[in-house]
């Protein structure tokens, strides 16, 4: 009769891995390069019984697996550069309990040097500056990765100085909780002609960036997004490009100029303004033929708000 390993008694619903039990986590949508940079953040619980590891398991653009060129990041790992690195020769970050990493992501890269122009397959929606990372967290006990925090991400856009602007986080989900629908509320500025207009640095009405990310290693998502307005009434309903595996798409819900092929729904569009002037509604994932990843951003003044990823 084999005996199990020491960790399976003691693993709960996660899945045992030696004497270890691990989770699968999902980062859907870091960005670097271009104006931006992404901070990853990992922390073990001060009341985990022994060392906590991340590992990245998949690295990937957001072509997913439909690319399948050299794809890496430029990083440095608690203010230590590591030059490029791709999920093959990311070393595993292991915390003592109570203690804390970054990851500070400042290029994707298309070659070893990062010096090699992005491919021309990364066009429209599919930003090649856009990364996905799928993690595997481990530790002794499944009790040890309850108490762990899942990654966080921090996208931090940057001025001509450096400097950041506007930052976003997203945290890392547990890749079996993803599901097929998903939807948040936004505000977007009624009127076309007013809309991404500033003053300064600041957005004088809001607009929306969202991101559609495919965490399957195998399958290709189709799938929708649909507009509501305030009181539920339909504005639109528009079929995303096919998203490969390991893949994700960004937009703008709505167009900046006509023919930006990072608008959703066209640039001339003129929404229902509500008494401040402001197209309020909800937004999400429909029709989707696989769990994705949705994340929702509305820009405003000076500031970024709905900073949430919802599974």
């Amino acid at each position: 009769m084999c005996a199990l390993p020491a960790a399976a008694a003691n693993c709960g619903n996660y899945t045992v891995v030696g004497a270890n039990c691990a989770r699968t986590v999902v980062l859907g949508w870091g960005v670097a390069g271009g104006g931006a940079q992404s901070v990853i953040t990992f922390l073990s619980s001060a009341s985990a019984s022994a060392p906590v590891s991340f590992a990245i398991s998949k690295l990937t653009s957001s072509q997913g697996t439909n690319y399948t060129g050299y794809f890496g990041v430029a990083t440095t790992i608690n203010g230590v550069s590591t030059g490029a690195l791709t999920a093959s020769t990311f070393t595993p970050v292991s915390l003592a309990p109570g203690a804390g990493a970054q990851v500070l992501v400042s290029q994707t890269c298309f070659d070893a040097n990062c010096v090699v122009a992005a491919p021309a397959v990364f066009t429209g929606p599919f930003l090649s500056n856009m990364f996905s990372i799928l993690m595997t967290m481990t530790a002794a006990t499944g009790a040890d990765l309850d108490a762990t925090p899942l990654p966080l991400l921090t996208v931090q856009f940057l001025d001509a100085n450096g400097l950041v602007t506007f930052q976003e986080q997203e945290q890392a989900v547990d890749a079996a909780a993803v599901r097929k629908t998903s939807a948040a509320t936004f505000s977007e500025g009624a009127a076309s002609a007013a809309r991404y207009v500033y003053t300064g640095s600041a957005v004088n009405l809001p607009f929306t960036a969202f991101s559609v990310s495919n965490p399957s290693t195998t399958t290709a998502v189709t799938a929708s997004i649909a507009v509501t307005d305030a009181n539920g009434n339909p504005v639109s309903t528009v079929p995303l490009p096919t998203i490969p595996p390991l893949g994700a798409v960004g937009y703008l819900l709505v167009g900046r100029s006509s023919g930006d092929t990072l608008g959703l729904l066209p640039a001339g569009l003129n929404l229902t303004a509500g008494p401040d002037g402001i197209f309020h509604g909800t937004y999400g994932v429909v029709g989707a033929t696989g769990p994705v990843i949705f994340l929702s951003q509305e820009f405003y003044g000076s500031s970024m708000l709905n900073a949430f990823i919802v599974p």
